[in-house]
């Protein structure tokens, strides 16, 4: 974070505890750069996806299932856990994946009731053109940062998430 960030930061967290001494604001020291961070890799990762005609709901699509190994499909329902949306959710990518022939559904032999999301050969094509410029514009955002420094930030943050997800409801989808 440069200085003005931190000054900007500073000055917003001295104001709340100008106007509310009764809070610990404190969090908003973490929290402020970690919510302008998000803003800054989603607003680079949309301008990647988006030369390609893709948005991140297709690269979250395209990764599980290219992750998941060959013949690179799931059912719809472990997709929508790996992806950690709702089955609404995952029927309306699959529906405008399926348009872009990115992906397709296949019944399941001998009875067809089971569904599968697979990638097509356009699909994975599409998924490994785009993936090393995702990494290569997420590693720019990570350039000014010493190894030990990366190591520590992803130590923390991984840290953080797992106290976090620990105290969620057990409903909520799995992170994969």
């Amino acid at each position: 974070m440069n200085a003005s960030s931190g000054d900007e930061i500073d000055d917003v967290v001295g104001a709340w505890r100008r106007e509310r001494p009764d809070v610990d604001v404190s969090s908003i020291g973490i929290v402020a750069p970690v919510l302008r961070l998000a803003a800054l890799v989603a607003e680079r990762r949309a301008g990647v996806l988006a030369a390609h005609e893709l948005d991140q709901s297709h690269l979250d699509v395209l990764g599980v299932l290219r992750r998941s190994g060959p013949p690179y499909r799931l059912t719809a329902g472990e997709l929508s856990r790996r992806c950690r949306v709702t089955p609404g959710a995952t029927t309306q990518r699959v529906q405008s994946m399926e348009r872009a022939g990115l992906v397709e559904r296949v019944r399941e032999e001998p009875d067809r009731r089971t569904v599968h999301v697979r990638l097509t050969t356009s699909g994975l094509r599409r998924l490994d053109e785009v993936f090393a410029e995702v990494v290569a514009a997420d590693e720019s955002l990570l350039a000014g940062l010493t190894p030990p420094q990366r190591a520590a930030l992803e130590t923390a943050l991984r840290g953080w998430l797992d106290v976090v997800q620990a105290g969620l409801p057990a409903t909520r989808p799995e992170s994969s």
